[in-house]
Formats: C-alpha cells, structure tokens, sequence
C-alpha cells in the first residue's frame, strides 16, 4: 500500500513547492502520520513535495521511501524534482527515484526525447546508484 500525502496544494500534512511554506516541511502531523505509516508498512510517495519536505521525511521514515514520478533537478531546475543532495540521502535510506517522462520535469521545455528521459536515469545512478532508479512514466502528464 502506498500512500503520497499530497497533490499541488500545501495542506495540513505537508509542503509542496508550488505555495509559500506553511510548515517548513512536513507539520506536526504529517509526521505522526509519516510514524504511522512506518508501523503499518506503507509507502510514502514523496512526488510532488518541496525539497525541505524530501529532506524532513527521508531523515525521519524508519523505511525507504520512493519518489513515483520524478526526475533529476540537476538536469532540469523544476521544483518536482530531486536535488543532488537528496539523491544521496535516497541512497543511505534504500529508497527508490523513478525517473518521469513528462517533458517539463526532463527538458524544462515542450519536447523531451526517451535520450532525455535516459540522461535523468544515468544522472540518478551516478550520484544515488543503479539500485536507486526505474521508471515513473507519469503517462497522464506525457503528449
């Protein structure tokens, strides 16, 4: 079972990028809710979550956690995506980046290519490591 706690709004849970910060990452609750989710075994999806929520839940999950549909921010600077430095705290905590086919979160423009979507899966082996990356295709969001 997988739960991600949130979809382009801020809320009660957490923090996404795309509104001025309400909790600097995750709030009270969305952290007991991060514990329970720990006890019962479920996934924490951190697609869509600003940085300082990655950073907040992927020190604090007792478990790996995985980002559904993401790419490296490295390649292209769209807030949904995962910095250099939480690819390596993906690493330390066994956790799993699936890189996106959506155009705006490879190339930052209105084109994107499968050599595109590969340079975001080499990118994530090369600084996370091959254990850490698949595939997210986000097909909703690809035309």
């Amino acid at each position: 079972l997988m739960l991600s706690p949130l979809c382009r709004a801020d809320n009660w849970l957490v923090d996404t990028g795309d509104d001025p910060p309400l909790h600097n990452g995750l709030s009270s609750f969305g952290k007991m809710v991060l514990a329970e989710m720990n006890r019962l075994g479920m996934i924490v999806d951190l697609a869509h979550v600003s940085v300082e929520t990655m950073k907040t839940v992927l020190n604090l999950s007792k478990a790996p956690v995985i980002f559904s549909h993401s790419s490296a921010f490295s390649l292209c600077q769209n807030h949904r995506n995962v910095p250099d430095d939480v690819l390596k705290m993906v690493a330390s905590k066994d956790s799993l980046v699936m890189v996106n086919f959506y155009n705006d979160y490879v190339t930052c423009r209105d084109t994107a290519t499968l050599a595109d979507v590969a340079d975001h899966m080499d990118h994530v082996k090369k600084v996370a490591g091959a254990r850490y990356v698949g595939f997210g295709g986000d097909y909703d969001g690809v035309t």
